[in-house]
């Protein structure tokens, strides 16, 4: 069996073999639950920084960002694409979160209290 040393594709995420390397479903599926719990973990990290950047946001048109979602979209539709996943996929996956996000700052933002001008 090869060292798992520093996983190259995955540097942050301890996994105990290589999917070539395991010889049972069951090994397979360990290693897919070690991955999941880092995909969720850093869900988990970038929600702080959704909640955090509502700080920076005056209205729901800046919440929103129609632009600055579409561009998110699309770029990590690429970066799935250059990974070898599919890259309409990951658009759905990414634009379900950001679209939860979007709702998610404007409940912040809603509970904000107003500045008086």
């Amino acid at each position: 069996m090869r060292s798992l040393k520093q996983n190259q594709i995955y540097p942050n995420v301890n996994l105990a073999k290589l999917p070539s390397d395991c010889i049972s479903k069951e090994e397979i599926r360990q290693q897919i639950d070690v991955i999941d719990k880092e995909i969720i973990s850093l869900f988990a990290q970038r929600f702080q920084y959704v909640s955090e950047i509502v700080k920076y946001k005056t209205d729901v048109e800046s919440v929103v960002a129609e632009d600055r979602k579409n561009h998110v979209i699309k770029a990590r539709g690429e970066w799935a694409a250059e990974h070898g996943l599919d890259k309409q996929t990951f658009e759905q996956i990414y634009r379900f979160l950001v679209d939860h996000n979007i709702g998610k700052e404007l409940e912040i933002l809603e509970k904000r209290p107003k500045s008086v001008s």
